[in-house]
């Protein structure tokens, strides 16, 4: 089956990120600190379980921080970067397949990526966003969701994402898909793909 959609994964991928941005602008660099000891309340802000309030409470007992909460958030939404010349494939790709973006992300930063990386808009509507669709990947709700928001076919559908564990949930659904490692061996894939 022709290949009509390709869905992009955001952070990583399109966009970048440092989260040692964040432990710096908290004033937290000194600090043996990993986001890993956050990564429980980041599922969970991700996926709309709890909201940025009780985010920013769960911040202060793991980080053990006492920044108030317009400069947590602040420091939230400070770690982003471009991807230059993976945002042009992607657009690029527009021109003549549907994209759409599928993202674990949450109600601080993605408004922030939308607002602050204005090239990233041809993607319009096409979100797939896990704080609305209330699940993460790998979790295949996450997935079903959003092809069933866009009345997507997952054999008509090329994804691409940064980690192994997403790819293998989206190949599992019947959707093809990619790790993306690098911009040549992504674009290589992908040309191909769409040609078949």
């Amino acid at each position: 089956m022709k290949l009509k959609n390709v869905i992009f994964d955001l952070g990583k991928v399109l966009i970048d990120y440092d989260f040692n941005i964040f432990f710096e602008n908290l004033g937290l660099q000194d600090h043996k600190l990993d986001i890993s000891q956050v990564v429980p309340a980041i599922k969970n802000f991700g996926s709309g379980k709890i909201s940025r309030q009780q985010f920013y409470e769960h911040s202060k007992i793991l980080l053990s921080h006492d920044v108030n909460q317009a400069k947590f958030e602040a420091a939230w939404r400070s770690i982003f970067s471009e991807i230059p010349e993976m945002i042009e494939l992607a657009r690029r790709i527009s021109e003549e397949h549907q994209v759409y973006l599928l993202s674990n992300t949450d109600e601080i930063h993605f408004p922030y990526i939308w607002d602050n990386f204005s090239k990233l808009h041809f993607f319009q509507d096409n979100l797939m966003l896990s704080y609305k669709l209330k699940a993460i990947k790998p979790d295949s709700k996450i997935y079903h969701r959003g092809l069933e928001k866009f009345s997507l076919n997952p054999e008509e559908c090329l994804f691409i994402d940064d980690k192994a564990e997403n790819v293998e949930a989206a190949i599992h659904l019947g959707l093809k898909a990619i790790q993306f490692k690098d911009y040549n061996s992504t674009k290589l894939f992908i040309d191909k793909s769409l040609t078949i």
